[in-house]
């Protein structure tokens, strides 16, 4: 069973395809468009009904309507609650291996059309006529990463007055102080607000990005509803983190909750060049209009050649530990470096040389905690420091591949990458760019799940930004996988 459409168009991704039979694909882990999760739901009078989930989209399979001879599709879970249309009751025959899937709503059961051998033939929904059509083999496979569709619906912030709506980056920071304690501040990079979506929820083509940063809070982790996530406002605008004068940007990266304040990197310059860093210091209210204050930590603001902008990470000990990268292959390869400093004065920062903590960074192989690839990110998830690096994404290399290695010590050393997923959005038929790999620890919802986003950018090698007249928000906005 294979969700219908173009990948090259981005079709298999869409709400509402409709699904067919076809020859089983050579990669069902890359082309995760034949490959079905089956997430238990929930019991009613004794009976376990399920959602049968699409690695590649997300989705779920949904009948349409009660017809007997409607051909299914795929469809967005509810935000709250089980929709009958997409709970599915699966019994198997006797003791076949063969399996009958009885859809709740209506009774009707899943079937190849006319019991066809064609590819492209339709998966329907029919009465129960005991044919080989209906009949059905689950195909066990080792679990793999999928599509996180209900992390990216939270970012498809679609409100004229909702403030930033489209943008790169997407940081996560867990917030504990008062009564933030629970929710979520999301840090971005450049931001479209949403007074500019026309009525087809996109831009017109030319649009130019409204703030060089912005951050937004979620209620807590479970609320993905885009309605509920609004703006923090720094003395009244939307853009919190100062860019210097002279300068084109000053980009937010990773940060970190001590008490009442919240400290993130910024990485400050011009075009896509660094010319230094800073440590803003945030400091939260009750509501949604926060202060804060540029720092510069010796060691930290005066170099460029470590960017500091790969991950946060507080532990026990009462230091924050915070990574960092530097190029080594033309936006292919690189060092992740790391450096700490303590709870009590965020501006005392050292830096690991391979030996020893140091008042001064040290760049070169011997110091580095583990070797990356174009785009990196470190967490600390289940007492293992994990580090999230993707192939270069900007020049459109078949290499499209997002890699996870661990290690038990912020410094290392890091086990092998193993591949966890290959990025496959396309834009107008070509590779989409993409970029900022981040983890987020605390969106795991109990399920020993660790959720990671990128982000694309309004670009394809051999294409223009615009898709006809229109900027398509859906290019600068952040994906997100399990």
């Amino acid at each position: 069973i294979e969700v219908n459409g173009n990948p090259g168009a981005n079709q298999k991704y869409q709400d509402l395809q409709t699904l067919g039979q076809w020859q089983a694909t050579g990669d069902d882990e890359k082309d995760g468009w034949q490959r079905w999760y089956t997430v238990y739901a929930t019991t009613v009078g004794g009976i376990k009904y399920y959602n049968l989930r699409n690695s590649f989209s997300g989705k779920v399979m949904e009948s349409p309507n009660g017809t007997s001879g409607a051909q299914l599709r795929q469809a967005r879970t509810a935000f709250l609650g089980y929709p009958d249309a997409q709970m599915w009751r699966i019994t198997e025959i006797g003791t076949t291996g063969q399996y009958n899937i009885v859809n709740k709503g209506n009774g009707l059961y899943v079937a190849n059309a006319a019991g066809s051998t064609t590819n492209g033939t339709a998966i329907i929904q029919e009465t129960n006529n005991s044919n080989n059509r209906q009949k059905w083999v689950f195909t066990p496979r080792t679990a793999s990463t999928y599509r996180e569709d209900n992390v990216n619906r939270f970012f498809e912030r679609n409100g004229t007055s909702q403030g930033s709506v489209a943008f790169d980056e997407g940081t996560s920071i867990p917030l504990t102080w008062s009564s933030n304690n629970g929710k979520v501040l999301w840090v971005t990079q450049d931001a479209y607000d949403g007074s500019a979506l026309q009525p087809n929820a996109m831009f017109n083509c030319g649009q130019w990005f409204h703030y060089g940063n912005s951050m937004f809070l979620q209620n807590n982790i479970y609320d993905l509803s885009p309605a509920g996530a609004p703006n923090i406002t720094r003395g009244g605008n939307r853009r919190i983190i100062d860019i210097q004068s002279g300068d084109s940007f000053a980009w937010p990266g990773p940060g970190i909750e001590i008490g009442q304040h919240v400290y993130v990197q910024v990485g400050e310059g011009n075009g896509l060049t660094l010319n230094r860093q800073s440590l803003w210091d945030l400091t939260q209210s009750t509501g949604t209009a926060w202060t804060g204050v540029r720092t510069t930590p010796a060691g930290m603001s005066n170099q460029t050649n470590i960017s500091y902008a790969c991950g946060m990470v507080k532990r026990p000990d009462n230091y924050v530990y915070v990574f960092g990268s530097m190029g080594t292959g033309f936006g292919y390869t690189s060092n992740m470096h790391v450096a700490r400093f303590p709870t009590s004065n965020p501006q005392s920062w050292t830096f690991w040389n391979g030996t020893s903590w140091t008042s001064t960074p040290t760049t070169g192989d011997p110091a580095r905690v583990s070797d990356a690839l174009g785009s990196s990110y470190m967490a600390f998830v289940n007492n293992k420091y994990v580090l999230m690096t993707m192939d270069q994404g900007f020049n459109c290399d078949a290499n499209r591949s997002i890699y996870i290695s661990t290690s038990s010590n912020p410094t290392g050393p890091f086990t092998a990458r193993t591949k966890v997923y290959t990025i496959q959005e396309n834009l107008n038929g070509n590779y989409s760019r993409y970029y900022t790999a981040v983890i987020h620890p605390e969106h795991n919802y109990g399920k020993n799940e660790l959720l990671l986003t990128y982000c694309l950018n309004y670009d394809a090698c051999g294409q223009g930004s615009c898709s006809g007249s229109y900027l398509d928000p859906y290019f600068y906005r952040v994906k997100g996988i399990r």
